[in-house]
């Protein structure tokens, strides 16, 4: 989930595993893939339709992701020598490794073809970028963890495929990254370009060919059971962050014989609804921030009152806006016009990440005084041009948006204070707006309604969390007949500490989903240090 067409997928954290041993080539065993083969470059839309045929213990990141200069139409492709001749192809992985991974050793990168529309006889095919971390383990167990990402839309391969190393992988099990259709390196891409309007952009997606109403979160879960199939796994276990945790649950309810355990981090269940909820989880969020300031002695010494200076930052920027310049990982400074609203819906985005919340109550206080390096600095950390934007729309408008009216938007403002209403009412009213014209259809009523499942479930919420608030994963629960529910202190979207509480608790959760983990480390978890 996203709050502007700038920012990558939701804002989730980047994730690694837990630390195992590398494991020799010869583990492909049950799951051997093909041998390689070349990606051929992509043909023109027109064309394809017309063939259609070193040890460490584990350290969540931060939610800063890498930026990477992306190609016209998406971030390019395997590179190739024939055309694929199976569901998975093997080909050469698309991001650099890190030194203590070897290609086709260790790592093993390629794509699984796939049709764009299910419904149809003959379809276009889509090719989705698919890399598979080995487990060293001399006894790997058979179900590996496959990473579904948030957004929609984040691009998985480009930011956490370079992340991996020898000693930030699961214990024991093949990890699996999967760039969802229409993102990342997958093709084709639904990445709108640099300085394109929203309306240029699918303009260019529908004179390309591309049948928007392909790109599903139930289509996405029929990718992820051909993904199971063509590696030849009997069952896996689900890892989602942010909106992956929605995709986790939609393979759950068609596809159960599929999975062996579910975890889900910040969870987006089916029947929440994104637009018409997040004015009150925001809010609850800004209220958690302001009353852990209070009750923590050196930030309410030194920043007294912080709602009300918030609030007061507010009014004044709305009434005189200022500009400065962001500097994102990109190293291209962006020349930023700021106002009130911005300054709302920027502290939202920063509650994403558990490593800016403590910086939260200095910027807000510098903000006051007129000064805005902290706030120009975080701003520019939370750019990045790796999502897409157009698989965004695509999911949301025919999914959330499709389930609501622009009369459940303007009332779901009505009962936050008045100095941030009016950033949320924009916030929906602009997002139904573009919905009008990105013209996709409503996804099957079933889609919005509640998982049932036995299938065990792991399910972790973070307390700052300004989009997924805890509520979100209680009423997952609620269906979820064998589930573990656990709220961490401190924490924001992603739940990430540098503590390795919440990573512990997966990796006991995995190796024994029947039992719930101990849970006791939450205990020892602090409340954010205020700088």
């Amino acid at each position: 989930m996203k709050n502007d067409e700038t920012s990558t997928d939701d804002g989730a954290p980047s994730y690694t595993f837990p630390e195992h041993d590398i494991h020799s080539a010869e583990h492909v065993s049950a799951h051997t893939v093909p041998k390689e083969t070349s990606f051929p470059t992509p043909m023109p839309r027109t064309e394809r339709q017309r063939t259609s045929h070193n040890r460490m213990p584990f350290i969540l990141l931060a939610m800063v992701v890498v930026i990477l200069v992306a190609l016209v139409g998406g971030y390019g492709v395997f590179h190739a020598v024939s055309q694929p001749s199976s569901a998975f192809q093997v080909a050469h992985c698309p991001f650099v490794l890190d030194t203590t991974l070897v290609e086709g050793k260790n790592v093993t990168c390629g794509f699984l073809s796939v049709p764009e529309d299910r419904s149809l006889l003959k379809s276009p095919t889509l090719h989705l970028a698919v890399a598979i971390f080995k487990s060293s383990s001399s006894k790997p167990a058979p179900d590996p963890v496959i990473f579904l990402s948030g957004g929609p839309g984040d691009a998985l391969l480009v930011n956490q495929g370079p992340r991996y190393n020898s000693g930030n992988l699961p214990p024991n099990r093949d990890l699996i990254l999967l760039d969802q259709r229409g993102t990342g390196y997958s093709q084709p891409s639904l990445r709108c370009l640099d300085n394109e309007t929203l309306q240029a952009c699918h303009a260019r997606l529908v004179q390309s060919g591309i049948n928007l109403n392909a790109f599903t979160t139930m289509e996405d879960a029929a990718d992820v059971h051909d993904l199971i199939r063509a590696l030849g796994y009997q069952q896996v276990n689900l890892y989602g962050v942010s909106f992956g945790t929605r995709l986790a649950l939609t393979v759950l309810r068609i596809y159960p014989a599929d999975i062996r355990s579910v975890v889900l981090n910040s969870t987006y269940p089916p029947q929440a609804n994104l637009f018409t909820s997040t004015p009150q989880a925001t809010e609850r969020a800004f209220d958690v921030l302001f009353r852990g300031c209070a009750a923590d002695r050196h930030c309410n010494t030194a920043y007294p009152y912080l709602r009300d200076v918030f609030f007061q930052d507010i009014t004044e920027l709305n009434t005189t806006p200022i500009t400065f310049q962001a500097s994102p990982l990109s190293g291209i400074p962006v020349p930023v016009h700021f106002t009130g609203n911005d300054l709302v819906l920027w502290m939202r985005q920063a509650m994403y990440s558990t490593f800016l919340i403590p910086e939260l109550p200095r910027a807000i206080y510098q903000v006051h005084q007129h000064g805005y390096i902290l706030l120009s600095s975080i701003y520019g950390s939370l750019i990045s041009t790796t999502g897409s934007t157009g698989l965004f729309y695509s999911i949301e408008c025919g999914e959330d948006m499709a389930y609501t009216s622009q009369h459940a938007l303007e009332a779901s403002v009505q009962t936050l204070p008045p100095q941030i209403r009016p950033a949320f009412l924009d916030f929906g009213l602009n997002r139904y707006s573009i919905c009008q014209f990105w013209k996709v259809q409503p996804v099957p009523a079933v889609q919005k309604d509640a998982v049932t499942s036995t299938v065990p479930t792991l399910i972790l919420q973070g307390e700052y969390d300004p989009v997924t608030p805890p509520t979100n994963g209680m009423l997952a629960a609620q269906t979820l007949n064998r589930s573990y529910f656990f709220l961490f202190p401190g924490v924001g979207h992603g739940v990430s500490s540098p503590t390795y509480c919440p990573i512990n608790i997966m990796n006991a959760f995995l190796a024994n989903p029947m039992e719930k983990p101990d849970a006791s480390c939450i205990s020892t978890m602090a409340e954010p240090s205020f700088t």
